[in-house]
């Protein structure tokens, strides 16, 4: 340890004494003219104190805090943690180096006599003798320590040829220029600054596993760490600490104090988490303390964070009982929805059912011509049969195809009876894969007797099978109003229409299949297109006009739509209808 000249010149003085110890980790002479230009500045910005310049290894420095002599502290990352954490020292600013980021400044540089040849890895330097300064050493051994670890090497058992040689730095270089070790650790820069100095030759060295990193113009084994910090003992005047950063922040790289200090300025406290990290790595003492001294410096946020968080956690728990209940409402109002659903839909069925009961009833004409045809077939065998039983010799073959006849009378009926009571049944909507040519044929059916007794004729359509997503019982509702619709329209025509007829056609575009049903019969005026699909809105004598809005309800539901059109003779009706899933390319 030292104390400069200039601090005896003015020991008479009666000025209060401000030390400012600086850690050295090389030869002490050195350090002093590095630093004492700046302790000189100091002096006179402040010249109501007198500033001392102490220089010391690891141990004095560790000595002088401990025991509050000294009063500011310029040291590596690793000391002012151990400092912060042991003795409540607050950091102020950060050195800038000469030609790189003070983020990333400091690192360890693992070099080797020109001779050993490279590494691919560490394991290949356990027989190499291996010397550094002290285990303390940040940049000169702790850095390249933490890598090694990481490598899965823990130098002090894996490298037996390790030793500690002390200082100075440019000793271990010279060591390794007279053969007596084959690898040196030492901080970043050293070697660079030995070379320059003329001391030694670059081809003498050679350095090891070069980390890749363009923020300092020196060779490095390792990442780069911050660089030195200054930093305040807990018993200096906060106020006095603020104005020395000024004073030091105000140096600028062209002054005495930075150009013979090898430094460009100082700056503001820089991030140290990388430090932190190192010393975790390396177990180094002292977290706890640190710990402690970071609770004792955060804990006001942290009771404020703390507080901050029950009131969130309160504001939590009223929004989820607010969500619940208004969940368990909306799942109540949910559930009524869809029972009024439920019920508008059994309503929506009986509609529509009780509108084909109404349909089956205007039928029922036709219907009852229809079964009376083959009842009075059966009639006219059966009486054939009981007069061939009273003739002798009995001719059975004649009874048998009489029998045969009435049989397939009777089948007849139940047709008839059959597409009646499948058209009137109620039954719950179904969607299913359905052929569209099929349902208008049922349709059809159900007017046999009406369309022969007017002499209509019926086109179907040219398509084989076009299939359909849909309620069948639905659709063909639809298509019973419309035939229904176009036979009164052939009707109403006077004079009567001579070739009557009713076409249906069907075009299949890229998702729907365009139906139309067409007549020539009376057709419609513009005022009737306009209306077609009003509510009560008819044309008929009896009618109630729900049958074309009850049309198009359907239609709509099956995601179609339908329309109408006026033709030069007769109308046209056109539904629109979605192909079935699977079946387009099929019906194209």
């Amino acid at each position: 340890m030292l104390i400069s000249p200039m601090a005896i010149a003015d020991v008479y003085q009666q000025r209060p004494a401000i030390r400012i110890g600086v850690l050295s980790f090389d030869d002490i002479n050195k350090d002093i003219y590095r630093w004492q230009p700046t302790i000189d500045y100091l002096n006179q910005r402040f010249p109501q104190y007198q500033f001392t310049l102490v220089i010391g290894d690891i141990k004095s420095i560790d000595q002088l805090v401990s025991s509050e002599t000294i009063d500011f502290a310029i040291t590596n990352g690793v000391k002012f943690l151990m400092y912060q954490n042991q003795h409540e020292a607050v950091r102020m600013l950060n050195l800038k180096p000469l030609h790189a980021d003070p983020q990333f400044a400091i690192g360890s540089t693992v070099i080797a006599r020109s001779d050993i040849p490279d590494i691919a890895n560490w394991n290949e330097i356990r027989d190499k003798n291996i010397i550094a300064t002290t285990p303390q050493a940040f940049g000169g051994f702790q850095i390249i320590k933490r890598e090694w670890l990481k490598s899965g090497i823990d130098p002090v058992r894996d490298f037996p040829y390790l030793r500690f040689v002390g200082l100075p730095q440019e000793s271990l270089l010279s060591q390794l220029a007279n053969r007596e070790a084959d690898i040196a650790i030492l901080p970043t820069c050293v070697l660079e600054q030995a070379i320059k100095s003329g001391h030694f030759s670059p081809e003498q060295f050679k350095v090891l596993d070069i980390y890749p990193q363009t923020t300092l113009p020196c060779q490095s084994s390792t990442p780069l760490y911050p660089y030195w910090t200054l930093s305040r003992m807990k018993h200096v005047h906060e106020q006095l600490a603020s104005e020395i950063a000024q004073a030091l922040l105000s140096i600028k790289s062209d002054d005495a104090p930075a150009v013979q200090g090898n430094y460009q300025g100082w700056t503001v406290p820089i991030n140290d988490s990388s430090i932190i990290g190192l010393m975790t790595d390396l177990g180094l003492a002292g977290n706890n303390d640190h710990l402690n001294v970071l609770w004792q410096k955060y804990r006001g946020w942290l009771f404020i964070a703390l507080g901050y968080g029950l009131l969130l956690i309160g504001y939590h728990l009223r929004v989820s009982y607010l969500v619940r209940t208004r969940t368990k409402q909306l799942q109540q109002m949910m559930e009524l929805n869809q029972e009024s659903a439920e019920w508008i839909r059994k309503q929506q069925e009986q509609f529509y059912s009780a509108q084909r009961i109404l349909l089956s009833g205007e039928m029922a004409a036709g219907m009852a011509h229809e079964l009376n045809q083959p009842l009075m077939a059966i009639n006219n065998y059966v009486v054939g049969c009981r007069m061939r039983l009273q003739q002798q010799p009995l001719d059975i073959a004649a009874l048998d195809k009489a029998l045969e006849s009435a049989i397939n009378q009777t089948n007849n009926a139940k047709e008839v009876i059959r597409h009646m009571r499948h058209f009137i049944k109620k039954h719950p909507e179904q969607q299913q894969n359905i052929v569209l040519n099929n349902v208008i044929a049922n349709a059809l059916a159900l007017f046999t007797n009406d369309l022969k007794r007017d002499g209509i004729t019926v086109i179907g359509p040219s398509q084989a099978s076009v299939t359909v997503f849909a309620d069948e019982i639905l659709i063909q509702q639809v298509l019973v109003n419309l035939i229904r619709n176009a036979l009164d329209a052939i009707k109403q025509c006077v004079p009567p229409v001579a070739k009557p007829q009713i076409i249906f056609d069907m075009q299949i575009t890229e998702s729907d299949v365009i139906l139309k049903i067409a007549d020539n019969g009376i057709g419609m005026t513009g005022e009737q297109l306009g209306k077609l699909f009003v509510p009560f809105v008819t044309s008929k004598d009896n009618g109630l006009g729900l049958g074309m809005t009850i049309c198009k309800r359907i239609i709509e539901a099956h995601h179609g739509r339908i329309w109408a059109q006026s033709q030069p003779a007769g109308s046209g009706i056109f539904i629109s209808l979605p192909l079935a899933e699977g079946a387009q390319h099929d019906n194209q």
